[in-house]
């Protein structure tokens, strides 16, 4: 795990001098080996080089099965907030699009801040650059009316409030 902090540090302070734009921003209270930071912003290489996960699933917007690849969102906040009890996230997308989503509540289904469907990096045009994507095939009825709204495409922002906030 303490790797994995380093990792994104070097990350995080590497963005600013790299020439490849920003799709990420996170803010929140961060503390990383005793230094506190409010913004993190990955590009997508820097996002590409944290743990990944896939997802296969089918969903409203495809009537088929796609294979999603992308961040684990648990361990990269677990990482960002470390020790601290997140309570909600608050998603801003590109389009205008934005939603409060209890964390206690996602987490438990292994979100993945997706890039690519099916192997193919995700343009602004394809719900890209990041796609928050949730097992929905999996989720009950109940389930799926309820977190539709999270699956927020087009992600940019993602604010974070710990229990300390």
């Amino acid at each position: 795990m303490k790797h994995i902090a380093v990792m994104i540090l070097c990350l995080i302070s590497w963005g600013t001098l790299a020439r490849e734009p920003v799709i990420l921003s996170i803010s929140g209270s961060m503390t990383q080996d005793g230094h506190h930071h409010e913004l993190a912003e990955f590009t997508l290489s820097q996002l590409q080089a944290l743990p990944g996960k896939e997802i296969t699933t089918q969903h409203p917007w495809s009537e088929q099965l796609h294979t999603y690849r992308g961040a684990d969102l648990s361990a990269l906040l677990a990482n960002l907030f470390a020790g601290q009890d997140i309570h909600t996230l608050y998603l801003q997308a590109l389009n205008g699009f934005s939603v409060a989503v209890d964390w206690q509540q996602l987490a438990p289904y292994q979100p993945v801040l997706a890039w690519s469907e099916d192997g193919v990096i995700m343009s602004r045009r394809n719900k890209g650059p990041l796609w928050l994507m949730l097992p929905y095939h999996r989720l009950s009825e109940i389930q799926q009316a309820e977190f539709l709204h999270y699956m927020a495409w087009q992600l940019r922002h993602i604010t974070v409030k710990t229990a300390l906030q």
